[in-house]
């Protein structure tokens, strides 16, 4: 279960050097096994609610519970560490290391774990994702939805219980979106699921759609 209370983070804009509230919000809910699709516009602050549920940025204020854990009192180290257990993110823009095949790249999201970097693991998910005859092409040998279904093996690799996903079709075609969305909600199966977009095909396979207008304060004022 992931619960946010009062979280609040604000940046400074540079145009003013004043402070830019970005997300303001009282009460956010994921229950486990749930999933959920968030839609917002460019710029509503989808990514900053990632990557503060994710611990990649801490919030002003406020509290993030995952598995009963408060991150938002852990350090950066421990954020990381317990971000590599129990959290699977699955970029837009992918975030591969180019020099690194698809199985290196599978493998890199795994060392950081506690269970460590297992590559007969890591070779079964990429085939899980339809990769397995592709585990030794770098990411420039890929298309651009070959690559993202090497994120969507990394997001996994450590066998997590919440997954979010950075508007994860943004860069593929109809088709291409599709099928990355089935075997995302195939993967997530049992798992939280937090996918934020602004696409309306995107959110329309989701049964449990919200606005973050809903639920952000700052999104509103």
């Amino acid at each position: 279960m992931v619960q946010i209370s009062n979280l609040k983070k604000s940046y400074l804009n540079p145009s003013d050097n004043q402070n830019l509230t970005i997300l303001d919000i009282p009460s956010f809910q994921l229950e486990a096994g749930q999933h959920v699709g968030l839609r917002g516009a460019s710029g509503s602050g989808k990514t900053t609610l990632l990557h503060t549920i994710a611990g990649m940025v801490k919030p002003d204020s406020g509290s993030i519970t995952i598995l009963n854990k408060d991150i938002t009192t852990l350090g950066e180290s421990q954020r990381d560490r317990f971000r590599a257990n129990h959290i699977g993110y699955i970029f837009q823009s992918f975030n591969l290391l180019d020099g690194f095949t698809a199985l290196e790249n599978v493998m890199l999201g795994m060392i950081f774990a506690d269970k460590g970097a297992k590559k007969d693991l890591a070779s079964q998910l990429l085939e899980k994702t339809g990769l397995g005859n592709r585990l030794h092409y770098k990411p420039s040998q890929l298309s651009v939805g070959q690559q993202q279904r090497v994120c969507v093996a990394r997001a996994i690799a450590n066998n997590p219980e919440l997954i979010l996903a950075d508007e994860p079709t943004g860069s593929l075609d109809t088709k291409t979106s599709r099928e990355i969305l089935d075997l995302i909600f195939s993967v997530a199966e049992g798992r939280m699921l937090l996918l934020v977009s602004h696409e309306p095909e995107v959110l329309d396979a989701f049964s449990n759609t919200m606005d973050l207008h809903e639920i952000n304060k700052a999104a509103t004022s």
